[in-house]
């Protein structure tokens, strides 16, 4: 069983849920942030109900001081930090680029890219202290385009970018970017109700294929490769971008979180 400390954003429901429950039931202390108060609370106290340690931190990542709070917060509750989880992401606009919207565009960016700089900026010290990891949910779309995706492959390409030259800039730490696959997410929900007419239709039907057919992997899946990375994640894998079911992952899932 782990005794550190992680930092998780966009914990309230999915991916990052499910990753929070996991890394509490492996003995990890977490501090969890999302917009949505009350629905972070629900997964915070299901957490502290099932013996965990868990604390909830509401606000918008993108602003600086909710990434020092959530620092500040790791270090005054729990006396230390050992990892971070840059989770919180949103796909829209879906849209070609001749079409989107502007606005979108920037929101994409700030959430997707500046928020995960913010956190990691804020927590680099702590980090240091601990030799820790920085985990970055990227996705496949960062290497693969598709059209209507332009803000999200764009964002995605750019955060692993930002990883692989934090591996280089703080060799002491652990950065690594996650590809997390295709999981039965809202964000797989957006795409089912706003990609028709704004993806290719190949592109649209195969999404909304994999939803009909049961394809969805369940959160808890790259969830629990997530948690182990959070906690295990070698320093010879600093700067890495890997699927979450990669062999060396799956090899590190099953020592320290067969099930």
């Amino acid at each position: 069983m782990s005794s550190q400390t992680v930092i998780i954003t966009g914990a309230s429901r999915g991916l990052g849920a499910a990753a929070a429950r996991i890394l509490a039931e492996l003995g990890a202390r977490v501090v969890l942030n999302a917009r949505s108060e009350g629905d972070l609370n629900t997964v915070a106290g299901s957490i502290r109900a099932a013996g965990g340690q868990a604390i909830a931190v509401a606000g918008d990542i993108s602003q600086p001081a909710v990434s020092r709070a959530l620092v500040e917060t790791a270090l005054s509750q729990f006396g230390g930090l050992d990892a971070i989880v840059n989770n919180a992401g949103v796909i829209e606009p879906i849209a070609p680029v001749a079409e989107a919207d502007a606005d979108a565009w920037q929101r994409n960016l700030t959430i997707n890219v500046i928020a995960p700089v913010l956190l990691t900026q804020a927590a680099i010290p702590a980090l240091r202290e601990r030799q820790g990891r920085v985990i970055n949910v990227s996705s496949g779309a960062a290497i693969r385009p598709k059209g209507g995706w332009a803000a999200y492959g764009a964002s995605k390409a750019a955060l692993n970018l930002f990883n692989a030259t934090l591996a280089l800039e703080e060799p002491r730490l652990t950065a690594i970017a996650l590809r997390p696959g295709v999981i039965d997410t809202e964000m797989q929900a957006v795409i089912r109700r706003e990609g028709q007419g704004r993806m290719s239709e190949a592109e649209y039907e195969r999404f909304a294929r994999y939803h009909a057919q049961g394809q969805l992997n369940p959160p808890e899946l790259p969830g629990r490769a997530l948690a182990v990375l959070a906690l295990y994640a070698p320093p010879d894998w600093n700067g890495a971008f890997m699927a979450w079911d990669d062999e060396r992952v799956a090899a590190l899932v099953a020592q320290h979180a067969g099930m």
